[in-house]
């Protein structure tokens, strides 16, 4: 299945997020007659980020105050184990791209990878769980062997992967597409088109619904601005806190290839690193002080991380 996500519909999008917003939307199409297709784009943007703002800003408010302040913080939800810390992408947006990583190249020990996968299944774990972070997947050659271990030991997880797509050839694809629950593959181009091999998965998916509806086609632009990455980004340097918490460290786990725990998924460098799963168990490390210090600083706001302090991302509850 392809997805677009540069198609934004107005009608469907717009009216359930308020007046102004559904004005707004109302008035796009006049816009778009008088607008040049540059400051279009960057209006369309802006009345999507904030229609997103505010139902992300709702749905952490009321999840927090239901979960961590009434003393119930939950296991993660969501875990990304990075087995290789490299990618092989050019995206000016991305502080890990090939250009710029300034990362001492790391993979997982195995022994380590299966004492993760090990503790979930004990734990009967069932919620996401990502082969990959901030990196490529398919750079390390052991990523089909390891997804089949994920999928034997933790059958109930939502195993997935989101891949750019280049290194993935058919036989890789029909090899490990068994194991996931979904498949994301990020097609860069400019121009939106398919690279050939991912047009060649395309071709053979659309003959098995089955394979369709797992595998997404995201085609995307290499050359565009999205968020700050906690000001790490190479090209988008804007300094502005969003007044709000983050969700992220109430139910993502992320796993650097030495085994240390990162605050999140915005965090590849390991600036916080918050637990080393070589020395604990999973459910400790969750709930070790370190992680409840951040937890509690960041319920008072974004400003009192600095990592966090200019972070636009905004993850929603229902997503991890």
């Amino acid at each position: 299945m392809i997805v677009n996500r540069y198609n934004f519909k107005w009608e469907t999008d717009i009216v359930e997020d308020g007046i102004l917003l559904y004005f707004l939307g109302q008035i796009a199409p006049l816009l778009k007659k008088s607008l040049a297709d540059v400051k279009y784009e960057k209006y369309e943007k802006w009345v999507k980020k904030k229609i997103e703002y505010r139902r992300i800003r709702k749905e952490t408010e009321e999840n927090l105050k239901k979960n961590y302040d009434a003393g119930k913080q939950p296991m993660f939800s969501s875990i990304e184990i990075e087995v290789i810390n490299r990618c092989n992408g050019i995206c000016p947006f991305c502080p890990v791209n090939r250009n710029t990583d300034p990362r001492k190249l790391k993979k997982m020990d195995e022994k380590l990878f299966k004492k993760i996968i090990d503790e979930l299944g004990e734990l009967h774990y069932s919620g996401r769980l990502a082969l990959h972070s901030n990196n490529e997947p398919f750079l390390d050659s052991r990523i089909v062997e390891f997804a089949k271990y994920a999928r034997e030991h933790v059958p109930n997880a939502h195993l997935y992967m989101y891949t750019n797509g280049t290194l993935l050839t058919m036989e890789k694809f029909k090899a490990i597409i068994p194991s996931l629950d979904r498949m994301v593959i990020d097609n860069y181009d400019d121009e939106l088109k398919l690279i050939d091999n991912v047009a060649n998965i395309h071709e053979y998916c659309k003959k098995d619904k089955g394979l369709d509806r797992k595998v997404e086609i995201h085609v995307r632009k290499i050359h565009e601005v999205l968020n700050t990455r906690g000001g790490q980004s190479p090209n988008n340097n804007k300094k502005r806190t969003l007044r709000m918490s983050c969700i992220l460290p109430y139910k993502q786990m992320v796993v650097r290839p030495d085994g240390k725990t990162s605050l999140c998924c915005n965090d590849p460098y390991g600036k916080y690193t918050l637990a080393d799963l070589n020395r604990m168990s999973l459910r400790e490390a969750w709930y070790s002080q370190r992680y409840e210090k951040i937890r509690k600083k960041l319920r008072k706001g974004r400003a009192e991380i600095k990592l966090c302090r200019y972070c636009d991302t905004l993850p929603g509850p229902k997503g991890y």
